[in-house]
């Protein structure tokens, strides 16, 4: 019998069968794929499939205006720390309630190092520039020894320049600005960067003398993903489970006493100056820098440096230095020299995305 005669004895027209066909539900990739670390906790849930960034996209250092600079101590409501993740996959979760209060500070993997900071310099008058006066930043070149292969650049995939940079405050867990992982904002084209690398202790143009690391989970929080808020601009990247990455070594992090002096380094654009550059241009040629200063303005959310940043050095820790002892205070994200701040509440959110993505190769205190 005719495909359309048997459909007629049925009493099913071939419209209403195509109609039928066409109205099938679409896979729901939260319930058919494998469970996750995520699926596993009763604080986090599956939302459906993450929205990734065009794959030409790159990260732009946002501008603090001084509009939003007056807000920076308006409450926001609670829900605006609460996490939101991106699988290896690329499911999209979010976190649904607070989780448990994290410690006030956290200590590093290890004390000392190679090219210890020394004694901060006297502060120098607040400008509206990056770079306060002269260009007093510093390199280190010792990328192969702690502390400084803990500090890294981002890249995207195929590239030997980055465009961001960050700092492992855990065995395989990199802080960043959370402009350097998603656009922030949420809707329509505001996507997450994926397969980004890092470059622990990048050492130069193509100069990765510690590998290049695969991410495996990235997260950030509501206030960034849905309203693009710079007072929640920080997220990390969760790298895959590895041996040589797990034994890098990682700073510490404290939520309180953020006054006085205090250090950054990072990654600046290779195509801007730095004076202490190695090339005969004093182009900055992805190298490490860093500097040394105090705070101009310290808020809830935000901690405003004095010390030299330019863009690429989003994401790079702004930290305590004691005796070899070096605890991240805030993020660097936005042009002005603003940071995003290290609070209870995201401490907190760290120590949570530690626990949710634990080492084999090695342990951290909140876990």
């Amino acid at each position: 019998m005719a495909v359309g005669a048997l459909l007629a004895t049925t009493g099913v027209s071939t419209a209403t069968a195509t109609s039928a066909a066409s109205a099938a539900p679409a896979p729901d990739p939260c319930a058919e794929r494998p469970a996750t670390a995520l699926d596993q906790r009763g604080d986090w849930q599956c939302v459906g499939l993450a929205t990734i960034a065009d794959a030409n996209a790159q990260p732009e250092t946002p501008t603090l205006t001084e509009e939003q600079a007056t807000q920076l101590d308006v409450a926001r409501p609670v829900n605006y720390e609460l996490g939101v993740a991106i699988s290896p996959d690329g499911r999209l979760y979010r976190q649904t309630t607070p989780p448990p209060a994290g410690p006030v500070e956290t200590r590093p993997s290890e004390a000392g190092g190679a090219e210890d900071e020394g004694e901060p310099r006297p502060a120098r008058p607040v400008e509206t520039r990056t770079i306060f006066g002269a260009d007093d930043r510093t390199r280190r070149a010792a990328t192969t020894s702690y502390p400084w292969r803990a500090m890294g650049s981002i890249l995207a995939p195929n590239a030997t320049t980055s465009n961001c940079s960050g700092a492992l405050i855990g065995p395989r867990h990199f802080l960043t600005a959370g402009h350097c992982i998603h656009q922030g904002g949420g809707g329509s084209g505001q996507g997450w960067y994926t397969n980004r690398k890092v470059a622990p202790g990048q050492n130069g143009i193509n100069s990765f003398p510690n590998g290049l690391k695969n991410h495996a989970w990235y997260f950030s929080v509501s206030g960034w993903f849905d309203h693009a808020d710079p007072a929640y601009d920080y997220g990390m990247i969760v790298l895959e489970d590895r041996a040589d990455t797990a034994n890098l070594g990682w700073l510490g992090w404290r939520s309180t006493g953020h006054t006085g002096a205090h250090w950054t380094f990072g990654y600046p654009g290779w195509s801007y100056t730095c004076a202490a550059s190695p090339s005969p241009s004093k182009r900055c040629d992805n190298y490490l820098y860093g500097d040394d200063n105090s705070p101009f303005l310290l808020t809830t959310n935000q901690i405003g440096t004095q010390a030299d940043i330019q863009s690429g050095q989003s994401g790079s820790p702004i930290y305590k230095y004691n005796n070899g002892d070096r605890r991240v205070i805030g993020i660097v994200a936005y042009h002005g020299n603003w940071g995003t701040r290290v609070t209870s509440a995201r401490s907190a959110n760290f120590c949570n995305w530690i626990r949710v993505s634990p080492s084999a190769f090695n342990d951290h205190p909140c876990e």
